[in-house]
């Protein structure tokens, strides 16, 4: 079984996927077995490629045969004679290997729109997964911010109370109030950005923007990396785009050789049968019978050598286009995992090393400026540095699960576990 089939082995019973969505814990799997059932992009694309596989079986047959019924009412060169009818059947044959190279064409067609489809399921995929991170990047924006701008007010109060006693000037408290506007304000604004990304995941689900989502999870950052080359090998092997680009540089070359073919005429079979109108027809042993064979006659050679240039040069241009795009294939996997192998490590070092030492920073400079051993300038630099940590681990948290899930568009299957990650 081919492995694009194991994403669409996690479409699970609609109903319990989408109750899920709604309310309480909004998970990943349920998210991508419901945009692979009901995503509208998605289902076109499979209804295309349906339609693209009726059309061979069309392209390599037969031409309709023609029957024909011919009844002379009157013929002034025969004067007296009876009316005659005739009745004649036709058959078109193409010449040799026409037929099926219009065959191979449109199964080729039908190739690259089952790519297309494919292509479209991994894109869907990853448009989810990213929608899906961005919700979750704003709603820990909106948490941290939430966290931070309580501590803002403590330290504001502490500020009034100082200034209150002429322990710290008043220039102090108005910072505070402007560092507190300021946090409101990206307050504001991630949630206002989490309202638009929850909309676009809604359209991915088919859903109106503003349907209720449940709150994304967590998820797990691996350690380790994964092997660049042997990515680089699957994707050339398994990405729909590659795939469909090397079926239209094969339906080009069908084209070609069907152009050559031009050149060379169709041929036509039939059977002729003329008696007396008082006759019955089929023959009745006085009606005369004939045997007919005709041929096309390709005698417009310009456009036969203007079809054979075209179809040369359509081509050489997909030969080149899966040249360009075996190129872009690489370097894309190779950019991917870069990215995910930097997010990773940036999120380890943030939750190892900086957060500890941002939040153990903070705590000194607050109790400091309590006990009035410092300014308020160094304990709000202590607060925003904290916060910038906070927001820059979250960020790359996402950034890791959406540039995995790129990857994963290009290589076309989930992602093995990374090699030296704890088993």
């Amino acid at each position: 079984m081919r492995v694009w089939l194991a994403v669409l082995s996690l479409v699970v019973p609609a109903a319990p996927a989408a109750a899920a969505l709604s309310t309480g814990t909004l998970r990943l799997a349920d998210v991508l077995a419901e945009a692979a059932r009901v995503n509208p992009g998605l289902q076109a694309a499979r209804s295309a490629w349906e339609a693209a596989a009726q059309v061979p079986a069309q392209a390599a047959a037969l031409p309709d045969p023609e029957v024909e019924e011919m009844h002379v009412v009157r013929d002034r060169s025969m004067p007296g004679d009876p009316m005659m009818d005739q009745f004649s059947v036709s058959q078109t044959l193409p010449f040799w290997g026409k037929r099926a190279l219009r065959g191979q064409a449109a199964s080729l067609d039908a190739e690259m729109a089952e790519q297309a489809y494919r292509a479209k399921a991994w894109e869907v995929r990853s448009e989810a997964v990213k929608a899906y991170e961005e919700i979750f990047y704003l709603d820990r924006t909106v948490q941290i911010l939430g966290e931070q701008e309580s501590v803002l007010r403590r330290v504001a109060r502490v500020a009034e109370q100082k200034y209150a006693v002429g322990r710290e000037p008043q220039a102090s408290v108005f910072r505070a109030q402007v560092e507190l506007a300021r946090l409101g304000t990206d307050l504001l604004t991630a949630r206002e950005e989490a309202v638009s990304a929850r909309a676009r995941l809604n359209a991915l689900l088919d859903r109106p923007p503003l349907a209720p989502l449940g709150t994304p999870q967590a998820g797990r950052v691996p350690a380790g990396r994964w092997d660049g080359e042997a990515l680089a090998q699957a994707a050339l092997a398994g990405r729909p785009e590659l795939l469909a680009l090397r079926a239209l540089a094969g339906r080009r070359e069908a084209e070609r050789r069907l152009a050559l073919r031009r050149y060379f005429p169709d041929f036509m079979v039939g059977y002729a049968q003329t008696g007396d109108a008082s006759d019955s027809l089929p023959y009745d042993g006085r009606a005369s019978q004939s045997l007919r064979l005709g041929v096309s006659l390709p005698v417009w050679l310009g456009k036969t050598r203007a079809a054979a240039r075209e179809s040369r040069s359509a081509r050489d241009a997909a030969r080149l286009s899966l040249a360009d795009l075996v190129n872009e294939t690489r370097w894309r996997v190779a950019d991917l995992s870069v990215r995910c192998e930097t997010a990773a490590r940036l999120d380890a070092l943030y939750g190892d090393t900086v957060l500890p030492q941002a939040r153990a920073a903070l705590d000194a400079a607050q109790g400091a400026y309590e006990a009035g051993e410092t300014g308020f300038q160094d304990l709000l630099d202590a607060q925003r540095q904290l916060l910038r940590s906070e927001l820059e681990q979250a960020r790359h948290r996402a950034d890791f699960r959406i540039a995995r899930a790129e990857l994963e568009r290009v290589v076309a299957e989930p992602l093995p576990q990374p090699q030296g990650e704890a088993k």
